[in-house]
């Protein structure tokens, strides 16, 4: 009857680390499932930055083509390429395969080697990275317009200073 006992008590052990790593995997599947909301959620709103700030220089790449201000507006197209190019490389869902499950030698499941949390923060880390350097370079482009929208003020002024000198001349 001991004998007995030893391969009942081993398969009792053996059944109770199957429940534990049941216990783990689905815990590990909801805290990615909820990751992985996450995740979606922010790109979706990432999603809508980039249409807004993609929109928003069409219409002042609209308004330098009728000022004849080419050479922002190269630098407009280049940022706007950028942000297309961001969005197809960021935006666009992993193509994940499925993997079949490895298993061991008793025949339990083990970890497959599917993208782990690391690799979704540090795409989310270089998604953020991007982003702020997409804005830092749009802040400098509007104030270079915002500049070259004051110089040009001035010049109008200054003409139309001289064209009422030049009226008034007899």
């Amino acid at each position: 009857m001991a004998s007995s006992v030893a391969p009942y008590e081993q398969l009792v052990r053996q059944v109770e680390a199957l429940k534990a790593e049941n216990s783990h995997l689905r815990q590990e599947l909801r805290d990615n499932s909820s990751h992985l909301s996450k995740l979606e959620t922010e790109t979706s709103g990432m999603k809508e930055v980039l249409k807004h700030l993609q929109g928003k220089l069409e219409q002042e790449a609209r308004v330098l083509v009728s000022s004849g201000q080419t050479e922002v507006l190269e630098q407009l197209k280049a940022l706007q390429m950028d942000i297309t190019s961001l969005y197809n490389l960021k935006f666009q869902p992993p193509t994940l395969g499925p993997e079949p499950a490895a298993r061991t030698p008793e025949g339990s499941p083990v970890h497959g080697s599917g993208p782990s949390k690391d690799s979704f923060g540090e795409l989310s880390r270089a998604t953020i990275r991007l982003l702020e350097e997409l804005d830092r370079e749009r802040c400098f482009l509007l104030n270079e317009i915002e500049k070259e929208e004051k110089e040009k003020l001035w010049y109008y002024s200054q003409l139309q200073g001289l064209s009422k000198r030049l009226d008034e001349l007899p």
